[in-house]
């Protein structure tokens, strides 16, 4: 999941709670991984490992599936890959930092291309070549760099609810006085307060809306995984910023050589259609937005049908 620019520009009371001593995450990770443990395989090397899940065998290229924010693989595996891998081969990767993937202590970690660097690592070690990239959210922005970086080694990309544009306004402003790690810290504590009280299931209801989450999801997609410590750092890393890194994306988008496609709800509440789904496909040569009417920013559940289209259309 992805936080809109009206948090960003609007979370100044939350500033003094992000300034308070840190809170123990909700659950050990003893116990979150006891619950939900890796459905897959790790690949890389030591340190810059990656979990990975890997299905089906069908024919032409694979299919990479990146989560957003505060996610791991579970939101993929819970129905999309099994639909996916009927025809395909289906990888689903846990950024660094998430589910059961390493990341770095290095400073620029966070980095769109810095994950996109080390997904790519494990996609070689498991021979999917030329890959269709499928990025949800934050995982939009890891898709696209690992498009622009490595555009030879990529079929297509497929954004879905992307965050693929800058924030306006007084954004760069708030980035250039630090209030990023700030404002992220305020989110994540937002997070823990509610798990604390019994919230997930809104939280993640809020998600979907206006669609409703999926029977079974909050059950299977281990949310506790995004309650301990090394994880609520990624997520905090990621969301102070994202908008420097999306920005720093965006000034490459003319170069974008892959074809790329753009599935975005006009009722997504965290990431406006126009500025991540209208805006990026003026700024992207070859790629094409399809906007649906009524849908969440949880889109890839919503319309599972034009998701497999847009897979099949860049590959």
């Amino acid at each position: 999941m992805m936080i809109r620019r009206g948090f960003i520009l609007g979370a100044g009371a939350g500033l003094a709670a992000a300034c308070a001593p840190a809170r123990e995450p909700v659950v050990s990770a003893t116990a979150a991984e006891a619950a939900y443990p890796p459905l897959g395989r790790l690949y890389g090397p030591d340190g810059r490992r990656v979990h990975a899940t890997d299905d089906g065998r069908g024919d032409g290229a694979p299919v990479i599936l990146i989560h957003g924010a505060s996610g791991n693989v579970r939101d993929w595996t819970f129905d999309i890959t099994r639909r996916l891998s009927t025809h395909r081969r289906v990888i689903a990767m846990d950024r660094p930092g998430f589910g059961y993937s390493e990341r770095e202590g290095t400073e620029g970690a966070w980095r769109p291309e810095a994950q996109a660097a080390q997904l790519r690592e494990a996609a070689r070690e498991m021979g999917a070549e030329r890959p269709v990239l499928v990025g949800h959210s934050w995982g939009a922005s890891v898709a696209l760099a690992w498009a622009l970086d490595a555009p030879d080694d990529v079929s297509g990309v497929v954004s879905v609810s992307g965050v693929t544009m800058p924030w306006g306004g007084i954004a760069p402003i708030f980035d250039a006085l630090g209030f990023g790690p700030l404002i992220a810290a305020a989110y994540n504590r937002r997070i823990t307060r509610t798990a604390e009280t019994g919230g997930v299931e809104r939280f993640i209801a809020r998600a979907f809306q206006p669609q409703d989450p999926p029977k079974g999801y909050l059950d299977y997609v281990g949310a506790p995984l995004a309650l301990r410590e090394k994880t609520l750092a990624a997520n905090g890393q990621d969301l102070a910023n994202t908008n420097r890194g999306v920005a720093a994306l965006a000034a490459r988008y003319g170069e974008l050589k892959v074809p790329a496609e753009i599935m975005h709800g006009d009722a997504d509440w965290l990431l406006d259609i126009e500025q991540h789904g209208v805006a990026f496909a003026a700024a992207a040569p070859n790629a094409r937005l399809t906007p649906l009417p009524g849908i969440g920013h949880m889109a890839h559940h919503a319309r599972e049908d034009v998701l497999s289209e847009l897979i099949e259309r860049v590959a």
